[in-house]
């Protein structure tokens, strides 16, 4: 059940994946923390004034997806900038990929179902509400969607190797 090797391709390029997506959002909070610490900073990756990551960090939604605030409170310890939470959500997914087991991969699936809808209210605010494009924000997007394709895939090939070496133990228990 548990293996120590990355078993699959799918595996393999859902670490490498969840790898982009954890230095994006390393590279995300690292802004946020240089937009604490001087109002004047500007990212890498703003290019124009409709085209800024700055912007998007530094509004309402750029800590705690705009929810937590109001649900916990300005000070509670979950009302952190998002890139923090897509720190630990990649760290995670990675880790499950070297857990080769059908139930750990649906629940991989589970999350990566999560981190698109999150992804997809993320994409409205930017759009709609912010009228703003972000870079980083867009390719997480892309990232969640890849892991999430690569989740599924993941599973189903697990599922079949379980059902084989299933199907293997049945016929050596009758000879």
């Amino acid at each position: 059940m548990f293996v120590n090797e990355c078993k699959s391709q799918f595996s393999s390029s859902m670490v490498m994946s969840s790898l982009i997506g954890l230095l994006l959002s390393v590279y995300t909070t690292h802004v946020e923390i240089q937009l604490e610490l001087d109002n004047d900073y500007e990212a890498l990756c703003d290019l124009n004034e409709g085209i800024s990551c700055t912007k998007v960090f530094s509004s309402k939604y750029g800590k705690g997806f705009g929810v937590i605030h109001r649900v916990l409170g300005e000070d509670s310890i979950f009302n952190q900038p998002n890139g923090l939470f897509g720190i630990l959500f990649y760290a995670i997914i990675a880790l499950l990929c070297f857990v080769n087991d059908s139930k750990v991969a649906r629940m991989q699936i589970y999350l990566c179902i999560v981190s698109n809808l999150l992804s997809l209210y993320l994409a409205y605010l930017l759009y709609f509400v912010l009228e703003d494009f972000c870079i980083v924000c867009v390719s997480t997007y892309v990232v969640n969607a890849i892991n999430l394709y690569l989740s599924i895939r993941r599973y189903r090939t697990l599922v079949a190797r379980e059902r084989k070496i299933g199907l293997k133990r049945d016929s050596d228990k009758t000879k």
